[in-house]
């Protein structure tokens, strides 16, 4: 995934309102951008960080600039923006970067599922004609080289690994896709120390047979690259 237009880098001062992060740009002046993040975002929102920016050049948009990535102090960088993972499952996917995806055909985004119509990110078929969901979750919380999912209490994640186990039920195949957005992670588990239900929930899946993978990324202001597979731990 390449940026359209190059980014704007600034200085992150503050998010806050969850949506909304103020940043200094290079000449001294103090904007307000929109933050395309719902988490808490630990570790990726730290005042003084240097960040980069993408600008809708839209006249009409109340915030013009849309923040897209951050860097540590180690130098290790984070795509904050979470509707990028979806993008980059898919280009992953494409190209067969996931050993255990590899034979997948039809890819579709977005297709609903059940008595509920709850989106799926993506839906492919394998190479025996099996249906195959693939929910897709943004991976950006690092303690050292360790990361975790979610940063913090979701039902919403909840709810989606109970969803896939009813697709399983229904006899398809049903798979998690982190897609690790932190380049200091080098593996990946659910966060039992913040959301224990998540991490309960989710070896419960995988023992009645969803499948969990996690995706490593190369970020840089120029764009973002599927590398390859982490290892997930226990």
């Amino acid at each position: 995934m390449k940026f359209l237009n190059p980014l704007r880098q600034a200085v992150l001062l503050k998010r806050y309102k969850r949506f909304l992060a103020d940043v200094q740009l290079v000449n001294g002046e103090v904007i307000t951008i929109h933050c395309p993040n719902t988490g808490a975002m630990t570790g990726c929102a730290e005042s003084g960080m240097k960040i980069w920016m993408s600008d809708s050049s839209n006249p009409k948009r109340k915030y013009r600039y849309t923040w897209e990535l951050a860097q540590t102090n180690n130098g290790d960088m984070i795509c904050v923006n979470t509707h990028r993972a979806n993008q980059l499952a898919g280009e992953a996917l494409d190209s067969n970067i996931v050993p255990a995806l590899s034979d997948l055909a039809n890819l579709v985004a977005e297709r609903k599922y059940g008595y509920d119509n709850r989106r799926i990110d993506w839906c492919a078929e394998d190479a025996v004609g099996q249906t195959v969901f693939i929910e897709v979750k943004s991976v950006t919380l690092a303690e050292g080289a360790q990361g975790f999912f979610p940063d913090t209490v979701s039902k919403r994640a909840v709810d989606h690994l109970r969803s896939l186990q009813d697709m399983k039920s229904d006899g398809h195949r049903a798979v998690v896709l982190y897609v690790v957005m932190h380049e200091g992670i080098k593996n990946v588990q659910a966060a039992h120390h913040l959301d224990a239900k998540y991490a309960a929930m989710a070896a419960q899946a995988e023992a009645f047979g969803v499948e969990f993978y996690a995706l490593s990324c190369d970020i840089s202001e120029h764009g973002i690259t599927p590398t390859g597979l982490l290892p997930m731990n226990k």
